[in-house]
C-alpha cells in the first residue's frame, strides 16, 4: 500500500471507531475515549488523533497545507531505551 492508500484507510477506520466513541491514536496506536483524546477535524471529517498521555509526551505541531494537513511530533524528552537485564 502506498502512504496515501494507508491514510485513506486510517480516516476511514477512524470514523467508523469516532461513531462508537473511540479513536487509535496515530503515535502509540493504543485505543482510548474521545474525551481522553485531541482530535482534529475537518469538514467533518477525522484527520488526527492522539491520544492524552502523547500529546502530554510530544511537541505537536499542526500546519495547514495546500495539499492537506502537516502534522509532526517531536517527544518533549530522550526516550530511554534499555536492554535485558
Amino acid at each position: 500500500m502506498t502512504g496515501e492508500e494507508l491514510q485513506r484507510a486510517w480516516v476511514q477506520q477512524a470514523q467508523a471507531d469516532a461513531e462508537r466513541g473511540v479513536i487509535a491514536c496515530r503515535i502509540c496506536r493504543a485505543y482510548t475515549g474521545l474525551d481522553h483524546a485531541v482530535t482534529l477535524w475537518r469538514d467533518g471529517v477525522l484527520v488526527f488523533a492522539v491520544c492524552d498521555p502523547c500529546a502530554y509526551a510530544h511537541d505537536l505541531l499542526m500546519q495547514p497545507r495546500p495539499e492537506g494537513i502537516d502534522i509532526r511530533a517531536r517527544l518533549r524528552a530522550p526516550l530511554a531505551v534499555r536492554g535485558p537485564a
